[in-house]
């Protein structure tokens, strides 16, 4: 549930993350003309050809990978306890969508929803039409109806999409999209994608129940000094120096890895010495996680997709939206993948397990969590693959 405050009245973070995109596409096409201010007369319809030659010079396989999306009400268990929530299919997050850099995706949502819906296609550079923000790039789907999303993956990485309507991520209406690199540079035996989330759909009312109880204005309050005290929905005095103040605003009763909770964690499963890609994906609406591998350290390779300069981490800070990718040598045993709730004093937990031994509690708090914590502004980009210069060239060239 997004209840940050912001600096500026009236924008929280999902008014920004998701406009953000959609406006910075509208620049990016009206800056088309070479003119120095975009006007009306230099915006670029989506049935413009320069749209159409910009897509076809992204475009590297000439494939399509079709998928259709149906978001609905169902029904999940969290570690024996039924709730009702909305996703897309009968679990959380959603089934996995893989593709290749370069392919052309066609995703057919079908809106089995008692509510409209869109898709925002978080992370990806894609045609703004296509971006499913209700409002500005599309008319949200109704009840009933469908929509066709259409764009090339150009930018491989960790994405992920979810709803651009009301409250709708904060269910389960969410899902890892990752987009292959055929040129990819990094070495490794496994791979794993941890989807970390804040939840409270069906077991503390609803994410509609809570968005209204905040905008009653029971604030946010300092507590008691021994951690952040919850007043209803409301979690007041939760604090993190990571983040330099206040770490959010919402109670939650659960915190998961993949869709299970710590009563009933996920597990992981590798031979000993296996280098194992691990992609993060912080699904949360009101939680940044402080995520750690107990007994190992982590090299930290990308981060929302695109790579950076490898760096060493006992623990990453991934704040609402981020992704992480990391890679990490493992040891024989049984260990705790802790994603602690920065500033709310609870942890979504899983294991790790290359051996015999017994799993590790889901209340343990591995000492990595206070060794060398990284945040995304520690990290400096690589220099820009060659496929993506030249995407840049053919697609100036293009428009």
């Amino acid at each position: 549930m997004s209840a940050h405050r912001s600096r500026m009245p009236g924008i929280t973070r999902r008014t920004v993350v998701g406009g953000g995109v959609a406006l910075g596409g509208a620049v990016l096409l009206g800056a088309c003309s070479g003119q120095g201010e975009p006007t009306t007369a230099s915006l670029v319809s989506p049935d413009d050809p320069r749209v159409q030659a910009t897509e076809e010079a992204r475009s590297a396989t000439g494939r399509e990978h079709r998928v259709t999306l149906t978001p609905a009400p169902t029904e999940v268990d969290l570690a024996g306890t039924t709730v009702a929530t909305w996703a897309y299919g009968s679990s959380i997050p959603g089934e996995e969508v893989r593709v290749r850099r370069g392919d052309t995706v066609v995703a057919e949502l079908v809106n089995d929803l008692p509510a409209p819906t869109t898709v925002h296609w978080h992370g990806l550079a894609l045609r703004n039409d296509m971006d499913g923000v209700p409002g500005l790039t599309q008319d949200p789907v109704a009840p009933g109806e469908r929509f066709t999303y259409r764009f090339v993956a150009a930018n491989p990485g960790t994405h992920w999409f979810h709803p651009h309507v009301g409250t709708q991520l904060d269910r389960g209406l969410y899902v890892p999209f990752v987009v292959e690199d055929p040129d990819e540079p990094l070495s490794y035996d496994e791979e794993w994608v941890v989807a970390l989330d804040d939840w409270l759909d069906g077991v503390d009312g609803t994410p509609d129940d809570v968005l209204a109880e905040l905008r009653q204005g029971m604030g946010h309050g300092s507590g008691d000094g021994d951690g952040p005290m919850r007043m209803g929905a409301t979690l007041m005095g939760a604090t993190s120096d990571h983040l330099g103040g206040d770490a959010g605003d919402v109670y939650y009763p659960e915190y998961l890895v993949n869709g299970r909770p710590a009563g009933d964690p996920h597990t992981f499963e590798a031979a000993p010495g296996a280098r194992v890609r691990i992609r993060f994906v912080n699904a949360g609406g009101d939680t940044a996680f402080r995520v750690a591998l107990g007994g190992h350290a982590m090299t930290v390779t990308h981060t929302d997709g695109y790579p950076v300069e490898h760096a060493e981490a006992d623990a990453l800070l991934i704040g609402m939206g981020e992704r992480f990718d990391v890679l990490v040598t493992l040891e024989d045993g049984a260990f705790p993948l802790v994603a602690l709730a920065e500033g709310k004093d609870r942890t979504a937990f899983a294991v790790v397990r290359t051996g015999g031994g017994s799993a590790p509690e889901a209340d343990v708090r591995p000492e990595e969590l206070d060794g060398r914590v990284v945040v995304a502004t520690d990290l400096t980009a690589e220099e820009a693959p060659a496929w993506r210069r030249e995407t840049r060239t053919s697609s100036t060239r293009s428009t």
